[in-house]
């Protein structure tokens, strides 16, 4: 069986060579699409679709990896493991397929980004490409009270902190913290923004996939791969459906413990409004990384600030953008194995569940 240390990169070039020569070594095809931009040393990046199967397959499961950028990292070594040892890990029956996207957000996975070159969080960007945006104005209250736009440095942007204080008299914790989380589409130099409905590059990307792989699929299981979510060292799955209804239970019969999904918004219905043939199910894998503190909150403005305003190679820059990195991508010998040995027995459980009956 493959180590850590074979699977997981330091950089795209690095996780994209190794993905295409386990797509050789399974036999799958593949496509691979260059990024219009370079990353930071100039070196192209590439984004990959491999399919698994036949191609008239009725149940397809799409695994998708590197939507937040920096995250890819986790879900490409998962996904090398997986092409490399696909007769163990992707037993498939005759009727069903896998389909990898591999870096769907190449240029955010090699700036050490979760957006992407637009500064867009595509999990929610996707969505919003096909439903209006609802209005946010505790975000938007946020984002004036701290001024981020009219910050001309790093450290004024540190010396923010405080004023977080006021915003949690006026509106609590988990309200301000929901309203950040959910995304807005009024502040585009911000961070949480879902864009303005306009495709991105991956959105394209995954409108081709659905083109080019979904025609004659009835069923559609999306899994898309992400980190610092959960218990450190583990992984947890989460889907957007209503606890106790039929598909909870569906889920909770084939992974067991599901983590819990406040949100409740699914983010990949899209693709049955693309292909009105398909009946889909969402499934979200996390890699616990390290739990931040208050504290630390600071590293997710600061990147967008530094991306959009500042200058990444800063001295000053770089133990802020490190610090970020490391709460997204570990990249430690123990962080490596353990999120390994706890996923592979999720390849079998999202397979079953692929083949069970689904709720109507």
């Amino acid at each position: 069986m493959s180590g850590p240390d074979d699977l997981f990169s330091h950089t795209v070039p690095e996780a994209h060579a190794k993905f295409v020569a386990a797509c050789d070594v399974a036999g799958a095809t593949t496509r691979v699409i260059e990024h219009p931009l370079s990353g930071p040393d100039g070196e192209p990046l590439h984004a990959t679709v491999a399919r698994l199967g036949p191609d008239d397959a009725r149940d397809v499961m799409l695994v998708i990896s590197g939507t937040h950028g920096i995250e890819g990292y986790f879900g490409s070594a998962m996904q090398i493991d997986a092409m490399r040892r696909s007769r163990d890990l992707l037993p498939l029956d005759d009727h069903t397929a896998v389909v990898m996207v591999h870096l769907v957000n190449p240029w955010g996975t090699a700036w050490s980004s979760r957006e992407n070159e637009d500064n867009v969080e595509l999990l929610r960007g996707h969505h919003f490409c096909h439903h209006p945006v609802p209005p946010n104005p505790i975000f938007d209250d946020f984002h004036e009270t701290m001024g981020y736009g009219r910050i001309t440095s790093i450290d004024e942007l540190l010396a923010t902190r405080g004023r977080a204080i006021e915003l949690v008299k006026r509106h609590g914790l988990g309200s301000l913290m929901e309203a950040i989380a959910a995304g807005q589409g009024s502040q585009p130099d911000a961070i949480t923004w879902v864009g303005d409905g306009t495709p991105t590059w991956s959105k394209r990307l995954l409108d081709q996939v659905a083109a080019e792989h979904l025609g004659t699929a009835e069923r559609l299981l999306v899994w898309d791969l992400h980190t610092a979510v959960g218990p450190p060292g583990e992984t947890v799955v989460f889907h957007p459906y209503p606890p106790g209804s039929s598909d909870d239970e569906l889920f909770r019969a084939h992974f067991g413990e599901l983590w819990p999904n406040p949100e409740g918004l699914d983010f990949y219905a899209w693709f049955g409004e693309l292909c009105p043939h398909l009946t889909t199910r969402t499934l979200i894998c996390e890699a616990g990384t390290e739990q931040l503190g208050h504290d630390d909150q600071y590293i997710f403005p600061l990147d967008v600030w530094i991306k959009l305003h500042g200058d990444r190679t800063d001295p000053a820059a770089a133990p802020h953008l490190a610090r970020y990195r490391r709460f997204f991508y570990p990249e430690t010998d123990e962080w490596m194995s353990s999120v390994h040995a706890h996923f592979v027995p999720r390849w079998r459980h999202a397979l079953d569940l692929l083949a069970a009956p689904w709720p109507a």
